[in-house]
């Protein structure tokens, strides 16, 4: 049985239009809520990267999911802890057979990031008088570490302290839609009744 289970409405509002009273509908009965971070909690739009990408020398299709560091899909590695940045980045260059600095890398995989919508530390904090809830998001340091230089440590602090957990994939060593990742974090927040979770992601867990 999956962890987590969601009824959402065949198409979701754009993410400035959530609104606790609509997440709180849609999550019922449940006890906890779990956010996932792109496209929920944060915009993203991946195209930015490619374009940026391109711009260092790439061809106009690649993916960041074609590239291979050793034995592993770099991509899914960062993603899980299971390679550094640097090492992401040396991935990068390999693959393009370039000698970008490790800035120009890092401005291209951070171009998808847009801004955190600010107007949503007070639904949070509505729902979080509700509900337990949590943070659960594929994503990499190289990225996290984006966000807190843009929004600056104590905006961030103040942002995370709206959740009583916050799991992010390469510290937990696991991504979604692997089960582990979801048995882990039933493990670590003692969560007994999966029915009682309700999962707010841009892709179906």
């Amino acid at each position: 049985m999956p962890l987590f289970s969601a009824e959402l409405p065949a198409s979701l509002p754009p993410i400035r239009r959530f609104r606790a009273h609509e997440i709180a509908e849609w999550a019922g009965d449940a006890e906890h809520i779990v956010f996932d971070f792109g496209k929920v909690l944060i915009d993203i739009e991946p195209r930015l990267s490619g374009e940026a990408f391109h711009a260092l020398g790439a061809r106009p299709s690649f993916t960041v999911g074609e590239l291979g560091y050793q034995k592993h899909n770099a991509y899914q590695a960062i993603e899980t802890g299971a390679i550094s940045p640097a090492e992401f980045r040396q991935a990068f260059r390999q693959h393009l057979r370039c000698a970008a600095l490790d800035s120009s890398i890092d401005a291209a995989w951070n171009a998808l990031l847009l801004d955190l919508q600010p107007w949503l530390i007070g639904p949070l904090h509505r729902l979080g008088k509700d509900y337990h809830l949590h943070v659960l998001s594929n994503t990499n340091r190289i990225h996290i570490d984006e966000v807190k230089r843009r929004l600056g440590l104590r905006a961030y602090a103040e942002f995370t302290r709206c959740f009583q957990n916050v799991f992010y994939s390469y510290e937990l060593g696991l991504r979604k839609p692997d089960p582990s990742i979801y048995q882990t974090v039933d493990r670590l927040v003692g969560i007994k009744d999966p029915s009682r979770v309700f999962f707010l992601d841009d892709n179906a867990a």
